[in-house]
């Protein structure tokens, strides 16, 4: 940990007949990183973030602010990151504190080195280490880079530093980001210690101690009531300066392991607050005893609740759909829009109130074929979405009937949209015009025969002919008695 200076995929076996005496073996498909020293990395299967990477290796609007000392920003596993680098006070210089703990977060799954652990997330990295080898930095400086990193639009920060001393300063910086949503995380402090480091001990903070291979708490590892999490933090293989690759032990190490699972996290709900991302810690599993919980990351994401969840059958017959279900987190600042879609064309908008739509639009009932639903959900910062297609087959056919309403009226009623036309006997157009579903009158002589058409717009449907032919009138028989 640096001083402040307060005080210093898996394959899918085929061979298979149509006749098989016994059932094949079939295994999951999943993520695999190809990089030559992952194996060196025990910390990816012992965090759970290998099984992560199969619902997300990180969103590109969740920005981690690293405020250490400079990455060497020229490593190939930085190089393709995206990124913002700041220089806080003095030269950007590249220093091994800073590039160890970037390479942990974001290294790139580039089959070149290591595996970083959110490689698709933004990083903002921030040089907050001065003087001589980058040695020491001032709680003043640290503030200022936390008020920027969040102007800048930080979701989580990193602070693998700390001291013995307490300083308002940067604590109100903290506290100020906190309350504009932003996820705290840094190290405890590697004194070995009962007290846990400035400003892991703050409450607002999530203060993280390190373990090893073998889940023991590190012997340098500063430990007390405050630290709720713990993650890996001996014998941690990550970036060197130069293109290189180191191991170091640390808090420091840990620190970003518990930034890169949050931010996981994140890019699934990132509408989660401070306080949500407490919560969901303290529900984590903890060992008999024990004050902390491992970090989990998949265990996290299986717990995260999601933004919003859509889901509806594969295909569906009928005109009034009750079987699509929408679910929205209850959160007051957050939009939705809820939208059916035919192809790449808006159909029309769906009520977030109704649950039960109608597939209706324009007029018509719409042709059978291929739709999709999408809700989108957005508080100004962060969108998320969700997509659900499936195909729709029509039940209403076209249809159309006529029947006389007296000597110079007909009543008309069709099924779907389309032109209406009605000929005479001769073949004479008497009447035509574009008629949506339903009952109208049409003036004409209804003690003539007529022909009418329905020529539907959708152009999947036949055309509809009914032939009129007025009833022949009855002659009446006098049956009275004349009387004589």
């Amino acid at each position: 940990m640096k001083k402040m200076m307060l005080v210093g995929a898996l394959t899918l076996l085929i061979p298979m007949s149509v006749d098989a005496a016994k059932p094949v073996v079939l295994e999951k498909h999943g993520y695999v990183v190809s990089e030559p020293r992952v194996g060196h990395q025990y910390y990816i299967k012992q965090t759970g973030t290998d099984l992560a990477w199969n619902t997300t290796r990180g969103a590109s609007d969740i920005v981690i602010a690293l405020i250490d000392s400079s990455a060497d920003r020229r490593h190939k596993e930085l190089y393709d990151v995206p990124r913002v680098v700041n220089s806080m006070k003095g030269p950007y210089s590249v220093d091994y504190h800073g590039t160890h703990t970037a390479g942990i977060m974001s290294g790139r799954h580039n089959k070149f080195g290591i595996a970083g652990l959110a490689p698709n997330v933004r990083y903002h990295f921030y040089n907050v280490f001065y003087g001589k080898n980058s040695e020491y930095t001032d709680s003043w400086t640290v503030a200022k880079a936390v008020d920027t990193a969040v102007t800048k639009g930080a979701s989580i920060i990193n602070l693998s530093l700390g001291g013995q001393d307490y300083d308002s300063v940067l604590a109100e910086s903290i506290r100020r980001a906190r309350t504009k949503g932003v996820v705290i995380v840094a190290s405890s402090g590697n004194d070995g210690e009962n007290k846990v480091s400035f400003p892991a001990n703050l409450k607002e903070v999530i203060a993280v101690g390190a373990i090893d291979a073998n889940r023991r708490v590190a012997g340098f590892t500063n430990m007390d009531s405050q630290v709720k999490i713990v993650a890996p933090g001996v014998n941690i293989l990550s970036l060197g300066m130069n293109n290189g690759f180191v191991y170091m032990d640390g808090t420091s190490m840990a620190a970003p392991m518990v930034s890169s699972g949050l931010a996981l996290v994140k890019s699934v709900n990132p509408f989660l607050t401070p306080s949500d991302i407490d919560a969901l810690l303290r529900k984590m599993p903890r060992a008999n005893g024990k004050t902390y919980t491992e970090l989990n990351t998949k265990r996290l994401i299986d717990a995260t609740p999601r933004p919003l969840t859509l889901s509806v059958p594969s295909t569906l017959k009928s005109r009034y759909v009750k079987e699509a279900k929408l679910t929205i987190m209850k959160k007051p600042n957050l939009k939705t829009t809820y939208t059916l879609y035919q192809g790449t064309r808006k159909v029309k908008s769906l009520s977030l109130g109704n649950s039960m739509f109608s597939m209706y639009a324009g007029g018509d009932w719409l042709p059978s074929g291929t739709y999709k639903l999408e809700a989108v959900v957005t508080d100004g910062k962060y969108k998320r979405s969700a997509t659900r297609s499936f195909k729709y087959v029509n039940p209403v056919k076209p249809a159309v009937a006529v029947k006389a309403s007296d000597g110079s009226t007909f009543e008309l009623a069709t099924t779907r949209k389309g032109v209406v036309t009605v000929l005479d006997a001769n073949k004479r157009v008497v009447y035509e015009a574009l008629h949506v579903p339903g009952t109208f009158p049409v003036r004409s002589d209804t003690g003539a025969a007529c022909t009418v058409v329905l020529k539907p717009t959708d152009v999947s449907e036949k055309v509809v002919t009914v032939k009129y032919a007025p009833q022949p009138v009855r002659a009446e028989t006098d049956t009275s008695v004349e009387s004589t």
